[in-house]
């Protein structure tokens, strides 16, 4: 019997162990432009403050169409959209006149970091406390603006074609409402090599996300370094786990065997990547851990926006 039982839940194939869906392929054939990002998908999620405001309109100049959001629709391009007041996860749905192509974008109203106590919990949320210096005076070290909200009823929202919401989720054994820090540009990344290896001839359906968002509680309560990009939700650790679903890193190298090498087959594939300009100027972070007692051999893969190797 499949170690992976699964119920239909809207778009996905949710697992009690896992999150098991086949793989979406599906791309814009033109890119849409949300203030500075690129977004090449017809499902993504981009993470703003209450109140801010945002601009949209397509990659290519020529390309027209109209928008729906917060019960308002008008042209792409037009005033800048301003982001509801009240935490949660809105819809943006944006149609291109050029073919009727459609992507839906999920604007989430994150909770404000000020809303965190003295004692470092949001609400009822073991957040902790970040480190008061950035590092080396790097604002990417800043404390984080704001907080995305977690519950029973949203964290199986799909925020871009392969991954949902509760994937990324620190470990902590807490009640619901959570609160995560997740990166869009992370995002991209997984996205970017999870096609790449379908592309080359390595299939697979998604990684398991061993470990996404951390609070600065529970990474100090694991032992780990203090700047970890997990506390700023631009890390994630991950494997491949398709044949068998046995909860360990595939037999990626072809040697018969599971094990670290497995893990550095993988991490040698996503350094080509990135040598081949795979991700632009923001290179970010790449290491290799093998098997112990607690998990299976994992690549950890990060957006610092400099190289590091390990």
């Amino acid at each position: 019997m499949s170690r992976c039982f699964t119920v239909l839940v809207g778009f996905f194939l949710l697992a009690l162990n896992g999150y098991c869906y086949a793989w979406d392929a599906s791309r814009l054939a033109t890119p849409l432009v949300i203030d500075d990002k690129v977004i090449p998908y017809p499902v993504f999620t981009l993470f703003f403050l209450p109140n801010q405001s945002f601009n949209v309109h397509f990659k290519d100049a020529k390309h027209g169409g109209t928008l729906t959001f917060n019960g308002v629709s008008e042209a792409v391009g037009g005033q800048a959209l301003v982001v509801p007041g009240a935490p949660g996860i809105y819809p943006l749905k944006v149609v291109n006149s050029v073919g009727g192509e459609e992507a839906n974008i999920n604007i989430v109203a994150m909770v404000p970091t000020s809303e965190t106590d003295k004692k470092g919990y949001l609400r009822a949320y073991r957040i902790g406390q970040y480190p008061a210096k950035a590092l080396k005076g790097n604002e990417i070290y800043l404390p984080p603006r704001g907080f995305v909200e977690v519950t029973q009823e949203n964290r199986n929202t799909r925020i871009s074609p392969n991954f949902v919401l509760g994937q990324f989720i620190s470990k902590q054994s807490q009640p619901y409402p959570k609160y995560l820090v997740l990166r869009a540009n992370l995002l991209l990344k997984l996205e970017n090599i999870l096609a790449a290896l379908n592309q080359s001839g390595k299939t697979t359906d998604g990684f398991v996300i061993m470990s996404g968002y951390r609070t600065p509680w529970y990474n100090q309560l694991i032992g780990n370094v203090p700047y970890s990009r997990h506390v700023w939700g631009g890390a994630s650790d991950l494997y491949i786990d398709e044949n068998p679903k046995d909860g360990v890193m595939d037999d990626l190298n072809g040697d018969g065997k599971a094990n670290r090498a497995d893990a550095l087959w993988l991490a040698d594939f996503v350094n080509d990547m990135s040598r081949r300009g795979a991700f632009g100027p923001r290179i970010g972070g790449l290491g290799v851990y093998g098997a112990n007692s607690a998990h299976g051999p994992f690549v950890h893969v990060d957006v610092r926006g400099e190289r590091a190797r390990w």
